[in-house]
């Protein structure tokens, strides 16, 4: 079955894009990404991942088992592997306790029963002239995920001989969730209003990602790119309720925030503080 695989750093400071931007747009921000190799002699095996927060697995909705790739394991070289390294993982709850404690205001997670996930081999193999290997497993009756409080936690146990396992990166919260009813691609179109550097045009596609139930992460405005996110949560009258999240320093509303269930469209109206004054967003993001 077809699944989303999505980072989501599950974190206030973490963000998981980062790109160049015009001279309009406010400063990038550092995407706190794992994984920057400092040695050029270093043969470090890690865990993919971001540095904070979480890694996040979005699934289709569905009550049959779904197959995904659950995780990648990278060598931390500066050239691809000389010979085939074996890595084996484990399934540590202990991981996601650690998480839990990191970031106590954030949704803490519970370990995914094991009853409810299956793997046919905890061991992968680096192949000779690559850096990766990915791990494959299959989550049994994924419905049940809809809540976004379910997790794996995932530790390399061990490797070939002298490539040792990396003490910053080797082991990873795995958050799995399904897709909302809110999840899709989307087109948004408004107006970005600076305070000192005048109006531009939003005009772009966002996809919007499945935060919990009744929420997503999106770009804010056209300032993706840069790291500033937010996320929007629906409310039971269909009021929207925006929170910073990634590079975005705060969130206050410039007029109404709703959504249109019958067209499913988001319109949006708030802004967020830089130098020079406020920065406003006035923009309609409808699904495709």
């Amino acid at each position: 079955m077809n699944t989303l695989n999505k980072f989501l750093a599950f974190s206030c400071a973490g963000l998981l894009i980062v790109a160049g931007t015009g001279c309009l747009k406010d400063e990038a921000y550092d995407d706190h990404m794992a994984n920057v190799v400092i040695d050029k002699n270093s043969k470090v095996i890690e865990v993919m991942g971001p540095i904070i927060g979480a890694y996040g697995q979005v699934l289709n909705f569905s009550t049959g088992d779904t197959s995904f790739k659950m995780v990648t394991v990278n060598l931390a070289s500066e050239q691809p592997a000389t010979e085939d390294i074996q890595v084996t993982l484990v399934v540590d709850p202990a991981v996601i306790t650690e998480y839990n404690e990191r970031n106590p205001t954030l949704t803490q997670l519970s370990p995914l029963p094991a009853n409810n996930y299956n793997f046919q081999t905890l061991q992968i193999t680096i192949p000779k002239g690559s850096r990766e290997a990915e791990l494959s497993g299959k989550i049994i009756n994924p419905a049940f995920l809809e809540t976004g409080k379910f997790a794996l936690g995932m530790k390399i146990a061990s490797t070939s001989p002298n490539y040792p396992i990396s003490g910053n990166y080797g082991k990873q919260v795995i958050a799995l969730r399904v897709k909302n009813k809110y999840h899709g691609l989307y087109h948004a179109t408004g107006k970005f209003i600076h305070p000192t550097a005048g109006t531009r045009d939003i005009d772009e596609d966002k996809e919007l990602v499945t935060v919990e139930p009744n929420s997503v992460q999106a770009n804010l405005g056209d300032l993706g790119g840069s790291g500033y996110q937010m996320i929007l949560t629906i409310n039971p009258d269909n009021t929207v309720s925006i929170a910073k999240f990634g590079a975005t320093p705060n969130i206050d509303y410039q007029g109404p925030n709703t959504y249109d269930p019958a067209t499913k469209t988001f319109t949006l109206n708030y802004s967020y503080n830089g130098a020079g004054g406020p920065r406003i967003v006035r923009e309609k993001i409808a699904l495709k």
